[in-house]
């Protein structure tokens, strides 16, 4: 088994948790994707009599994916942040743009989140991922959408829990 150093990512997809066809491709995000994870939160319990707990309790944190996606279709969102996307016509004088009604409340989305990479290991997936986007613009920046994916736990058929994979490229 090589070691691997994994850098530079090359797509970012999604598709329907516990999916198996194909991802679509999310492919407008600026650069700056971060992955992170936070320390896990301890729990000791104190012994009375001694410098050493007689326990330590750990929670731990989910993975997230922090991003923004300044270059989408107007198609694109509503399936990610909610609300509604109204397909515009062409027909002459009657021809109108196409309108994405952003959601009224917070919304959030769940997907399996994949993201691949150019060099090292494949890809890394997050098995269900909790998507929340809000509209942001910078001072000279584009309109686009603050995105951030937390991975929740996602059960397989065989009662198994999963948050995320690292796949590895096959042997040549």
């Amino acid at each position: 088994m090589a070691k691997a150093t994994t850098v530079k990512p090359s797509a970012l997809e999604y598709r329907a948790v516990g999916g198996s066809g194909e991802y679509t491709k999310l492919m407008g995000v600026l650069k700056g994707l971060t992955i992170g994870q936070d320390d896990p939160e301890s729990t000791e319990i104190e012994a009375e009599f001694y410098d050493a707990p007689f326990d330590i309790f750990y929670d731990g944190n989910p993975v997230t994916f922090s991003f923004e996606l300044a270059n989408y279709s107007l198609d694109e969102l509503a399936p990610l942040f909610g609300g509604a996307f109204t397909a515009g016509s062409s027909e002459g004088q009657s021809a109108t743009p196409d309108v994405y009604e952003g959601a009224a409340n917070a919304f959030t989305s769940e997907w399996e989140w994949k993201l691949d990479f150019q060099r090292g290991n494949a890809s890394l997936v997050l098995y269900r991922g909790l998507t929340i986007g809000t509209l942001k613009k910078d001072a000279d920046g584009a309109l686009n959408f603050n995105v951030t994916i937390t991975a929740l736990n996602w059960t397989d058929t065989n009662d198994t829990d999963h948050m995320y994979k690292i796949v590895g490229r096959k042997n040549a």
